[in-house]
């Protein structure tokens, strides 16, 4: 998913361009390089960790059908969660404390249309893929 946010922003820069993995990665380090890495690995963690909940909820609500339409439920849910963090996410972070980065905002408000559509994009996308995924195993 993260390959789909990067993707929108090549094409788009000026229209999309939270850098989730340098914000994310200079919360750590302001060093660009390690921020880059550390970001990936922050949000990869995040992705399999949202993965693991989703699948504890399929198998906590016994959900063994339209695991798609499930994984799209839960992937607006994840949505709400993230879109909330973005909110916070300037108290905690260094450089959006002092200034020297913009914060996103709520459900990335802050940044033009086509970001807050794409964030609501992506984690339905991300949804839909575990969904399909867990389906396919299942």
């Amino acid at each position: 998913m993260t390959v789909l946010l990067y993707m929108g922003r090549a094409m788009m820069p000026e229209k999309m361009p939270m850098n989730i993995l340098h914000m994310e990665g200079t919360m750590v380090t302001r060093n660009t390089g390690q921020a880059y890495m550390a970001g990936l690995m922050m949000h990869a963690m995040m992705g399999v960790v949202f993965a693991i909940i989703h699948t504890l909820l399929f198998q906590a609500f016994d959900l063994d059908s339209n695991l798609v339409v499930w994984g799209i439920v839960f992937g607006a849910a994840h949505w709400v969660i993230a879109g909330m963090g973005m909110g916070m996410i300037a108290t905690m972070h260094p450089m959006m404390r002092s200034g020297e980065m913009a914060a996103p905002g709520a459900f990335v408000r802050n940044l033009p249309g086509m970001t807050v559509m794409g964030f609501f994009m992506v984690h339905i996308v991300y949804g839909l893929v575990v969904g399909l995924v867990y389906e396919a195993a299942w």
